[in-house]
């Protein structure tokens, strides 16, 4: 068990980063026409109905893409990310609108549902690293906080953040997978 990242550590860092900062940027754009283009049919405006899922299943099939041959990930990557994300964007948009009769998330509200939607893609995405790691339990926290930040750090940033989201996730995120990975290696080791 163990994947040996001691030395293409960086390589690694480098095609997750950039795999998830593109598919965070396709998936903003895509969740976005797709939003007005379906949803709008339904509601007088676009909502965040769909958009945890199409983030989430662009970037996780982003990510299995980028490090395909480093980190031989599996579909359920791509399954885990987009209803790990898709479910709490929905049970958000619902319980906002029917609970609170509002129509237009806060921002605020936003980022505890991708703090939601981090921790359950989390859960759903650790049994794709238990064959790389004895430590891919620490991926739910690790997914709670990269998406939490990345979601913060788009909202603080308005048009920017569909850039810089991206960039905050693929840092934060590939930086806690190598440590996972790296701790997991060092542990197995001794």
């Amino acid at each position: 068990m163990g994947l040996q990242v001691r030395d293409g550590s960086w390589g690694l860092l480098g095609r997750w980063f950039l795999g998830t900062l593109i598919g965070w940027f396709v998936g903003v754009l895509l969740a976005i026409g797709l939003s007005y283009a379906v949803v709008g049919l339904f509601f007088a405006e676009e909502t965040n109905l769909i958009v945890g899922l199409v983030l989430g299943a662009v970037v996780g099939l982003a990510q299995l893409v980028a490090v395909r041959g480093v980190l031989p990930l599996t579909s359920r990557w791509v399954w885990g990310a987009a209803a790990g994300l898709g479910i709490p964007f929905v049970v958000g948009v619902v319980a906002s609108a029917v609970w609170f009769n509002v129509t237009e998330a806060s921002d605020t509200w936003l980022v505890v549902v991708a703090l939601a939607g981090g921790a359950l893609a989390g859960l759903l995405q650790a049994p794709a690293l238990r064959r790389h790691t004895s430590r891919a339990h620490w991926w739910i926290p690790a997914s709670l906080v990269s998406w939490g930040v990345a979601w913060l750090a788009s909202v603080a940033w308005a048009e920017a953040g569909i850039v810089l989201g991206g960039a905050v996730l693929g840092a934060v995120s590939g930086s806690l997978l190598i440590w996972m990975l790296r701790s997991a290696a060092d542990h197995e080791a001794v």
